[in-house]
């Protein structure tokens, strides 16, 4: 299980919580940067769209009317040809004049119109009069013809447009006809003109001077006269091959002065849809003639320099974007390295304050250790004294009391001394199960009525490299918190087993790795944590209950202790539901390990050198060391005990000396040691032994350390084994 964060976690600091909102802000920013782009490119290229729409527009009115007016001047030419031969035929009463002279006339009249192919005079009968050279068809009648019916029916004397005729040669012309009356007003025939067609394509290819442009002449009911270039329609039909309309369609819009430049009602725009393509279509009707000019263009072909700067303004904005993009990717990233900069120096701030916190308590610890120790170890000494001199059964159950009480003193002291991440301990195989058996006999003796307390030991043979002190801290602590969960009723249950890790696993303290573990569970059915609470249970102080109910500092040992001998723990609790805290520590085989067993003797007259700067500690170990046969030789002074090491080093088998006293210390006092008897057996005693003193003594060659307070059998043990390796390496 992993650990969940605390509700008295100090949060997200200020700075990443200003980073978050900045890298908020520069994405709102970025975005709208980059819409601003797009949207800035869109309306410029839909204002360019309607300027070239507009511009095209501008052109082709231009052109219509340039060609309106041509075609204007050209059927005006030819209505006025036809009309002055009309009254000649009637001044000369068409009687006097033959028909060479007739013909010659008008031969005469046409040769200055070089875009009429041919003309002719037809009778009322409808025969031919007189004709050019050109003209066709004499030996026919034309009485069938609209060329000749339409006018001579008519009550006007317009010119009237005739359908586009292909001569047999191939050669396309339409006709311009006009009504001849006598002089008494009867219809005396009709006068016509051949418009040809090559003539004014070749006119309008000559004026075309945009790409994908169409001109073409139409009659007002859409029959098309001529068309450049053609489109393959047969003309003499409508432009949508709809039937024949006698008037002009205007077209979808009506410009009426609204058009730029345009101040003639008659100009129609529209857009109409011509094999699948739209296509701009301005037009125009000739003025006083039933004709009308239309210039189209498509709007493909219109927008085509449009799309082509559009395509490169396309690029250009998209390249901004994509840059603007890739900014805002750049900033945000920077932005978020930031936040996590910010988040993680914040933790290791955090950190940084907790382990100073630890630090000032492991100082405040060390120091109140040392001086409390060397009060322990006074009365510890003097207890075991007047226990071995004691004789009465009264004196002896009082002085073992005392001596129980001093134990726990010193327990009391060695779980103070936890809380320094400095000390040092030396872990030895240990067998976990008659630890269990004792706190539960503890933790029983105190228990209300109303909780049962089950014990479970699944693995009575299971050992951990460990101390036996520290396992005793934990299992009680976890059974003090558990008792004090339930508070009214229910169930305590401590189980002892083994498993076997087969893949790593993250707990909320530490990790388990593939191995075998052994397992101690301390399980309640009482009120349970909350989720956020599980997270801030380890931190020095921190407590659920009351003021006066706890100081908040037991499961802090227990994390401490865990931490330093490899080990790993499990939370799984829920409100209502109770609590399951697990311990695991690294399987040991106690059979496995040289338990080399000593055996105690007392000393035989050995010299033992004793340093120690307080008086009453130097005559205590005096004393205990006569008790155990040795000769000891006391020094409150280390300056004058190393003078007498100098004076007769052979005099002393071993020295005993405290690690701090004044002036000089227990350090620099074992180095001069070794620098007059580098053999001499060199122990030393402190009431805080952490990692630093360790490292010292180990380079010093100090034999072995003893933790205050100084019991009589760890003494004896230990002047026996480095007595017993002083004379052996004498003997070798």
């Amino acid at each position: 299980m992993k650990p969940r964060p605390s509700s008295k976690s100090p949060g997200i600091a200020p700075a990443s919580r200003e980073t978050t909102a900045l890298r908020r802000w520069v994405t709102v920013a970025g975005v709208a940067l980059i819409v601003l782009i797009i949207a800035a490119d869109s309306y410029e290229a839909w204002q360019d769209y309607r300027r070239v729409v507009l511009d095209n527009e501008h052109i082709q009115v231009a052109l219509s009317r340039a060609l309106t007016e041509q075609t204007e001047r050209l059927v005006q030419e030819v209505d006025v040809v036809l009309s002055d031969y009309a009254a000649w035929i009637v001044s000369t009463d068409g009687r006097s004049a033959g028909e060479q002279s007739m013909s010659a006339r008008l031969n005469a009249r046409i040769a200055s119109l070089p875009f009429v192919s041919s003309a002719a005079l037809v009778g009322a009968d409808g025969r031919l009069r007189a004709r050019t050279r050109d003209e066709r068809g004499a030996e026919r009648s034309l009485q069938g013809l609209d060329v000749f019916a339409i006018p001579a029916h008519a009550s006007d004397d317009r010119v009237y447009i005739d359908k586009p005729q292909t001569a047999s040669d191939g050669a396309q012309t339409f006709a311009l006809s006009r009504r001849v009356d006598s002089a008494d007003g009867t219809f005396a025939g009709v006068v016509l003109a051949r418009v040809a067609f090559e003539y004014l394509a070749g006119f309008y290819a000559g004026v075309n001077v945009t790409p994908d442009t169409s001109i073409r002449l139409a009659r007002d009911d859409g029959i098309t006269l001529v068309e450049f270039p053609r489109s393959g329609r047969d003309h003499g039909i409508s432009r949508a091959g709809e039937p024949q309309s006698s008037g002009w369609r205007p077209g979808n819009r009506q410009t009426d002065g609204s058009h730029p430049g345009d101040t003639r009602s008659n100009e129609r725009i529209n857009h109409p849809v011509v094999d699948g393509r739209e296509r701009i279509e301005i037009s125009q009707r000739v003025e006083g003639y039933p004709i009308v000019v239309e210039v189209s263009r498509s709007r493909s072909s219109v927008l085509q320099p449009w799309i082509q700067e559009e395509r490169s303004s396309a690029a250009r904005t998209l390249t901004l974007a994509v840059l603007a993009a890739i900014l805002l990717i750049a900033l945000r990233a920077a932005l978020q390295r930031q936040e996590h900069t910010d988040q993680e120096r914040h933790r290791l701030e955090q950190e940084l304050a907790a382990i100073q916190r630890v630090d000032a308590l492991g100082f405040l610890a060390a120091s109140v250790a040392h001086d409390f120790n060397n009060v322990l170890t006074a009365i510890v000494g003097y207890a075991e004294l007047t226990r071995e001199m004691a004789e009465e059964p009264a004196l002896l159950a009082n002085v073992d009391r005392l001596l129980a009480a001093t134990e726990r003193a010193r327990l009391l002291v060695r779980r103070v001394l936890t809380f320094d991440p400095r000390r040092s301990l030396v872990y030895r195989p240990t067998r976990i199960a008659p630890i269990i058996v004792e706190v539960s006999q503890q933790v029983r003796a105190t228990l209300p009525a109303s909780i049962d307390l089950n014990l479970d030991l699944l693995a009575p043979d299971a050992a951990i490299l460990g101390d036996a002190t520290e396992i005793h801290q934990v299992v009680m602590n976890l059974c003090s918190n558990a008792v004090h969960a339930m508070p009214l009723s229910g169930t305590l249950q401590i189980r002892l087993e083994t498993l076997d890790v087969q893949e790593p696993r993250a707990l909320a303290l530490g990790r388990l790795i593939p191995g075998r573990w052994v397992c101690v569970s301390v399980i309640d059915s009482g009120i349970g944590l909350a989720e956020d609470q599980i997270g801030s249970i380890f931190e020095p102080f921190y407590t659920t209950r009351q003021p006066t109910h706890g100081t908040g500092i037991g499961l802090t040992v227990v994390r401490n202790v865990i931490l330093r001998m490899n080990g790993a723990l499990d939370v799984d609790s829920r409100l209502g539901l109770g609590t399951h805290m697990a311990v695991y520590w690294p399987s040991t085989d106690i059979a496995e390990v040289a338990m080399r067993q000593a055996r105690l003797e007392s000393g035989a007259g050995e010299t033992i050198m004793v340093v120690d700067d307080e008086r009453e500690l130097v005559a205590l170990t005096e004393e205990l060391l006569a008790s155990l046969s040795y000769e000891p030789v006391g020094f409150s002074d280390a300056r004058a005990a190393i003078e007498a090491l100098r004076h007769d080093p052979n005099r002393f088998d071993a020295v005993l000396t405290d690690e701090r006293m004044q002036p000089l210390g227990g350090m620099e006092f074992a180095k001069l040691v070794r620098e007059v008897a580098p053999r001499m057996p060199i122990i030393l005693m402190t009431g805080h032994r952490d990692a630093g003193i360790d490292r010292l003594a180990n380079d010093l060659g100090i034999s072995e350390i003893l933790d205050k307070p100084l019991r009589v059998h760890t003494l004896r043990e230990v002047l026996a084994r480095q007595l017993d390796k002083e004379s052996q390496a004498h003997f070798i």
